[in-house]
């Protein structure tokens, strides 16, 4: 018997099929007019120069809108002075309880440079920043800037004392006495128990000056690229294949390594010593495990000698130390490559 269309209306099929032109129509007008808007609106990218107390963040990078970050605290604080604005870019993903002076980041604001007024900008993203992070300098970038892939170097200062522990500075150094009483289950027994040999720390620090693989600094409890596979290649990461590493990717210049007493005031009879490393790249809390090595060293535990052996035996397992405290190290500068 023959389908009556009069009587019972278009064929199911038919109205379906309809529907998906539609729907495809609808689609496609969307992006067109999406391409409208973005050929319409020119965008500009922001060079921000972001300075924060690392205590209350779970490092740098965004991660979910239950955990204080401070990529999640900017970007906040430009959605509401720059709408729409894009997302903020930082050239080092510090960890959680990591402070900065210098670190850089970008963002991408619609708007054409010349109205952009960055001292003015700076002054209103302040207003709506909380109190420990801060933007410190706005720039229109240079073409072609990317704060993460123009970063050609990083310099690090670790922070430590050995001196009575300053309350309020408790998250700003790290204080070995602690480290020293529950290294041996008491308290020190004169301040002499906790002074650092300066000067054979000086003499150790020497020997990570060039090229070096520096797999001895590296935590293996997180496999550096690990971040990037998950990303990249989920399904990859999903099934537990993780990145490996080579002698070659552990591989890193250094062009500055350097430890200091601090020339603050009340600096020689807290004890406080400065960690100054500059490099190319560091790997996952390579910092931290140099400045706790160095620390050995400083307590006569490890000496000079023993800690170039460490670092030639490129093992994790032969530096027997745990990585320092996060709140001891500070991102202060990052280098852009030549013009920008």
């Amino acid at each position: 018997m023959a389908y009556n269309v009069l009587q019972h209306g278009p064929a199911w099929w038919h109205v379906a099929g309809q529907q998906q032109q539609c729907r495809r129509r609808a689609r496609c007008y969307a992006v067109a007019a999406q391409e409208t808007v973005h050929l319409n609106q020119s965008t500009c990218r922001l060079k921000l120069t972001v300075a924060y107390d690392g205590t209350n963040f779970q490092g740098f990078q965004y991660q979910t809108q239950k955990v204080r970050t401070v990529q999640g605290e900017l970007e906040k604080a430009a959605g509401r002075v720059l709408l729409p604005a894009g997302r903020v870019v930082g050239a080092s993903r510090t960890d959680a309880g990591a402070h900065a002076t210098g670190q850089i980041a970008h963002l991408d604001v619609t708007g054409s440079a010349e109205g952009i007024d960055p001292h003015s900008l700076m002054m209103y993203l302040n207003g709506v920043l909380p109190d420990d992070v801060k933007v410190q300098q706005v720039e229109v970038a240079p073409p072609g800037f990317d704060s993460h892939y123009s970063s050609v170097g990083k310099m690090y200062c670790y922070k430590l004392a050995y001196g009575v522990p300053d309350p309020l500075q408790s998250r700003q150094r790290w204080w070995l006495y602690g480290r020293w009483c529950e290294r041996s289950r008491g308290k020190p027994q004169s301040a002499g128990d906790l002074v650092l040999d300066v000067a054979a720390m000086q003499e150790a620090v020497q020997h990570i000056l060039g090229v070096h693989d520096f797999t001895t600094f590296m935590d293996n409890k997180r496999p550096a690229g690990l971040g990037a596979l998950k990303r990249k290649r989920p399904k990859l990461a999903a099934l537990g294949i993780k990145p490996v590493r080579t002698r070659e990717k552990n591989t890193r210049l250094l062009w500055e390594a350097d430890v200091k007493l601090d020339d603050s005031p009340d600096a020689e009879w807290r004890g406080h010593v400065n960690i100054h490393l500059a490099g190319n790249g560091f790997l996952y809390r390579m910092v931290r495990l140099i400045a706790a090595a160095l620390v050995e060293v400083g307590h006569r535990r490890m000496t000079p000698s023993q800690f170039l052996k460490v670092l030639d035996s490129g093992d994790r397992s032969a530096l027997t130390v745990e990585a320092a405290p996060a709140h001891g190290l500070y991102l202060t500068q990052v280098r852009s490559s030549r013009g920008l």
